[in-house]
């Protein structure tokens, strides 16, 4: 019944997808809004089928439905009802199908908020594009990675899923999160695929595209720092980030995105930046779908990875498709996007130029990095590895002087700014990041990268700060909308100094300890208590009772889940604003009185880490509450949004 409903759902949205395609172009042909407006019906459709799907999926893992293979892999009798749910994106096929419920609910929300435009020809073209993709990921499903496959012989219990997606709740909100950015990204770059078939490049149509760049953007941010936080709860080894291939897959978008949101503000007040933003739209998308192949096609070897997967051609294929067509489209439309001359500087849209130069270079290091040893492979048949050396000594110097120039860039007017202007507006701002800088070095530091890194982050800090209380003082209430990208700043300088003094001063070793015995390390106290075995359904845990500075006890353990052999450490966490203690169970006691090995991390500062991410976010989610304020406050205006004829558009092109 569960497969069943869920392959019908399956099809339902694929031709619904399909339909709705050919709907849109006969409307778009016809010139016929009647046709454009019924085609937002298909959309729903595609939406209801996924859903469907979704509940079938939810259904099969929370009545234990063995005779679906994916259930029988990913879920079991024992696994904890949080986990039954999860077990939906805990493996390639179900993830997918959280990639286009995710997807369809995006195009029927484009829809449901462009009702009142719904026959402009210029959005049809954009559903009609997303349509497209949902119509591949449907297809993906229904081909290569179905999740509705059933089995000859329902075994009468399934597998359980990975233990690593079974030890910490922060499973059912990272991946979600981090799809809702990533997904969401396919809504910008549809409606800048459709500027450029239509040539439309007027304010509305921008804001439109920013807007739910930004919606996107925000959930990325949150799913990026989220899953740092998950890598950091359960794997046991101290760290949050490692430049990880997959980790580089969500972080490539990320980087992308930034920037087009940063360069749509050129367009937005009428600047010239047009083909770096269709670019970035594109690269954007393009590369979404390229970190999908990283993860879901085998090719890599990672603890977030899918592996075994037969999906590597199909993605590749479609990555290609998506990359050629929209360079070719750019070709087209290169005399429509052509700027009209290179900006200055020390003005607002040659901050916004500099702006993606850096962004590019960093997404370029990051790229070359994550694909060299594949491409090393394919060449030479030798394996080889790009570590976070390579990684950090070029991205390092271009973090600095993003720092630097995102602080610098909203003191610069829409024309050419005085120098001495500028100096004066920051001599406050670079006085306190000196002061800094010369604390640091009295006491102690050498690290040249760590010392930058202070005293950027101060100038960041205090620039950014100057700019919030004027710009209250001047806009107040209506200041929401150029606070939240302060605001984002703001974290973002949180995020650098959280970065360099957990990098630099974290400390980590071994403590060895008999039952009720203390040890000392990095100024702490640590007592051990002894250890206990904890059963329950799900797993059966080795948890070891230890006493931190006389706070607690933590308690790191091993653990098995149900049938599964693999043994997963699982650590445990003293928090503090200036400092985590960290602590896993490196070596159990053989006998009751035996010592136990005790891995130890002292993180400075990295609770300040995931804080600094939540106001990137708010940043961000302040911004998409002023486009909705906006929005409101001059529906007519957005109802009515002027679209160019396109034979007029050929004509002066």
């Amino acid at each position: 019944m569960n497969a069943l409903l869920g392959s019908v759902g399956l099809v339902v949205s694929l031709a619904g997808a399909l339909a709705g395609i050919a709907q849109y172009a006969w409307g778009i042909r016809r010139r016929s809004p009647t046709a454009i407006r019924a085609a937002g019906g298909f959309v729903v459709l595609v939406a209801v089928g996924a859903l469907l799907s979704t509940f079938a999926m939810q259904r099969a893992l929370l009545t234990h439905d063995f005779s679906i293979a994916y259930v029988a892999e990913n879920s079991s009798r024992e696994t904890p009802l949080l986990y039954q749910i999860t077990g939906m994106w805990s493996s390639l096929a179900g993830s997918i199908l959280l990639w286009a419920l995710i997807l369809s609910l995006y195009l029927a929300l484009v829809v449901y908020r462009s009702r009142k435009r719904e026959a402009d020809r210029s959005l049809a073209w954009t559903m009609l594009i997303g349509l497209v993709v949902a119509a591949y990921f449907f297809a993906l499903m229904l081909h290569s990675a179905n999740p509705f496959v059933t089995l000859a012989h329902a075994p009468v219990d399934g597998q359980g899923p990975n233990p690593l997606l079974q030890d910490y709740p922060l499973v059912a909100f990272h991946p979600p999160m981090l799809y809702l950015g990533y997904v969401g990204f396919t809504i910008p770059f549809a409606f800048g695929i459709s500027s450029l078939i239509t040539g439309r490049t007027d304010q509305d149509f921008a804001r439109e595209t920013r807007y739910w760049a930004l919606v996107a953007w925000v959930f990325l941010t949150l799913g990026i720092f989220l899953g740092a936080w998950w890598s950091y709860r359960v794997l046991g080894w101290g760290g949050y980030w490692a430049w990880d291939p997959v980790e580089n897959a969500a972080f490539l978008p990320w980087l992308c995105g930034t920037a087009y949101i940063h360069s749509a503000l050129s367009a937005k007040r009428g600047g010239n930046l047009r083909i770096w933003n269709v670019a970035l739209l594109i690269s954007t998308f393009a590369l979404t779908i390229l970190g999908t192949f990283f993860t879901r096609s085998g090719v890599l070897q990672s603890v977030h990875a899918f592996s075994g997967s037969k999906l590597g051609p199909d993605l590749i294929a479609f990555f290609a498709l998506v990359t050629l067509g929209s360079l070719a489209l750019v070709a087209w439309r290169v005399p429509l996007l052509r700027s009209a001359g290179m900006p200055a500087l020390l003005e607002r849209d040659g901050a916004y130029v500099l702006n993606n130069l850096l962004f590019a270079a960093f997404a370029l290091v990051v790229l070359i990095g994550t694909t060299f040893p594949l491409l090393a492979q394919a060449v030479t048949g030798q394996v080889v590895s790009v570590g976070p050396p390579f990684f950090n000594s070029f991205t390092a110097p271009l973090a600095l002087v993003m720092l630097f120039g995102m602080t610098v860039a909203p003191y610069l007017g829409g024309r050419r700014t005085a120098v001495a202007g500028l100096v004066d507006a920051l001599f406050v701002p670079a006085a306190i990041a000196l002061v800094v800088v010369l604390v640091a070095i009295l006491a102690g530091l050498r690290d040249k990268g760590v010392i930058g890194a202070y005293g950027m982050a101060a100038f960041a800090m205090a620039g950014t700060g100057k700019q919030m209380l004027r710009r209250l003082r001047r806009g107040g209430g209506r200041s929401l909308g150029s606070m939240g990208g302060l605001v984002a700043h703001m974290g973002v300088a949180i995020v650098a100094v959280a970065l360099a003094t957990s990098t630099a001063f974290g400390t980590r070793g071994e403590i060895k300890l008999t039952p009720f015995g203390t040890a000392y390390f990095h100024g702490h106290r640590f007592t051990y208590d002894g250890v206990a075995t904890k059963v329950t359904p799900a797993r059966t845990s080795l948890l070891a009772s230890i006493t931190i500075d006389g706070s607690g006890p933590y308690h790191p353990a091993i653990s098995q889940f149900g049938t599964n052999t693999q043994v997963v450490g699982t650590p445990s966490v003293k928090v503090g604003l200036t400092e985590d203690v960290y602590i896993t169970l490196d070596s159990p006691p053989q006998t009751a009185t035996g010592p136990v090995l005790i891995g130890v991390v002292v993180e400075p500062l990295v609770s300040w880490l995931w804080i600094g991410g939540a106001v990137m976010g708010l940043g961000g989610a302040l911004g998409v509450a002023a486009a909705l304020r906006r929005r409101r406050a001059s529906p007519r205006k957005h109802a009515v949004a002027p679209e160019p004829d396109p034979l007029t558009i050929e004509e002066n092109a």
